[in-house]
């Protein structure tokens, strides 16, 4: 493993994160990859909230959407990030718990999400937490794959 390179890595996903990124930029985007009803990969645009590194990703959504659902039937998932600065791919799979809680919810909370819920306190809100547990990463031009 690249020290360095894994180090370069997990700042871009550190700050592409509603928490990191300011109004100016607009938002970090992200794929998230998880199983349908007929067991294929279904990817869709998703949000990072906020991320610890490699330690956690989290994003907010909706309870009763496909996401959390998926995730609770299937929990293995795969994000990916494109660093369009330093053209930079990150993949990342793992394991998504989705969670309802309050506290966690104010925690992660940011404004965008006010479109869609009422406050942290929503019911309807929840979190996806994913844990990586491998990369697949193209960074100054080399591929470094492995796990954590």
């Amino acid at each position: 493993m690249n020290t360095e390179l894994m180090k370069k890595a997990e700042a871009i996903v550190s700050r592409s994160t509603m928490h990191t990124v300011s109004d100016s930029e607009g938002t970090a985007d992200w794929v998230m990859s998880l199983m349908d009803e007929d067991g294929y990969p279904n990817a869709s645009m998703i949000t990072a909230a906020k991320a610890d590194g490699f330690q956690w990703i989290a994003f907010c959504t909706a309870i009763n959407l496909n996401k959390p659902n998926r995730a609770k039937k299937n929990p293995r998932a795969c994000v990916y990030l494109f660093d369009k600065e330093t053209f930079s791919g990150i993949s990342l799979t793992g394991r998504i718990e989705v969670i309802q809680n309050s506290d966690l919810n104010k925690h992660l909370w940011y404004d965008a999400l006010g479109e869609y819920f009422k406050g942290p306190e929503d019911e309807r809100l929840c979190v996806l937490m994913f844990h990586p547990e491998h990369y697949n990463i193209f960074i100054e031009g080399r591929t470094i794959r492995g796990s954590f």
